[in-house]
C-alpha cells in the first residue's frame, strides 16, 4: 500500500499522501516516526520515507468540487420556505386541515430527500436526487468498513516493515 522512496520535501502530492520515516538506531531496532525532525540527525541520510496515498472524502471531497456557494444553498433552502409558504396560505379554505398538513408534509418531504440526495451527490456516493435516510447510513457503514478494512492493511504493512530489520 505505501511506497519507499526519496520523499521530495515540496512534492506537488504532498498535500494528499501520509508520509512516514523508518530508521533503524545503533542497537538495530526499527523506528517509524511520522516527522523527520523525529529522525537523529546522525541517521537522516539512513531514514527511509513511507508514503500512503490519503484519500479525501466527505465534506472535503465536496468543498474540493465547489458545486454549489454557500450563498447558492442558503438561497435554496430560503426559496423552497417561501413556496411551502405560498402554498400553504393559498389553499382553499374549504379544505380540511389534515389535507393542508398533508400537502406541506409531502413538500417537506420531498425537500428533505432533496437534501439527503444533495449530500450524497457532494460526498460522490450517488448521483440520485432523491435519497432517504437509510441509504445515509448505508453510505456510513460502508465507509467505516473501508476504513477498517485500510487501517489493518497499514497495520500488516507495518508489522511486516518491523520484522524486516
Amino acid at each position: 500500500m505505501g511506497t519507499e522512496n526519496a520523499c521530495a520535501a515540496g512534492t506537488a502530492s504532498a498535500a494528499h499522501r501520509a508520509r512516514y520515516y523508518r530508521f533503524q538506531d545503533a542497537s538495530g531496532r526499527v523506528h517509524l516516526v511520522d516527522s523527520i525532525d523525529s529522525v537523529p540527525q546522525a541517521l537522516r541520510s539512513h531514514a527511509a520515507c513511507i508514503e500512503y496515498p490519503v484519500e479525501a472524502t466527505g465534506i472535503v471531497a465536496a468543498l474540493g468540487h465547489g458545486e454549489l456557494s454557500g450563498y447558492q444553498i442558503f438561497g435554496l433552502g430560503f426559496a423552497a420556505a417561501l413556496i411551502v409558504v405560498f402554498v400553504f396560505t393559498r389553499l382553499p379554505g374549504t379544505l380540511r386541515l389534515f389535507v393542508r398538513l398533508a400537502i406541506v408534509g409531502g413538500v417537506g418531504a420531498l425537500l428533505v430527500g432533496a437534501y439527503f440526495g444533495w449530500l450524497r451527490r457532494t460526498s460522490q456516493q450517488s448521483s440520485d436526487l432523491l435519497a432517504g435516510p437509510g441509504t445515509l447510513i448505508t453510505d456510513a457503514k460502508d465507509a467505516v468498513g473501508k476504513m477498517n478494512a485500510r487501517m489493518q492493511a497499514e497495520q500488516a504493512e507495518l508489522k511486516e516493515t518491523e520484522q524486516v530489520k
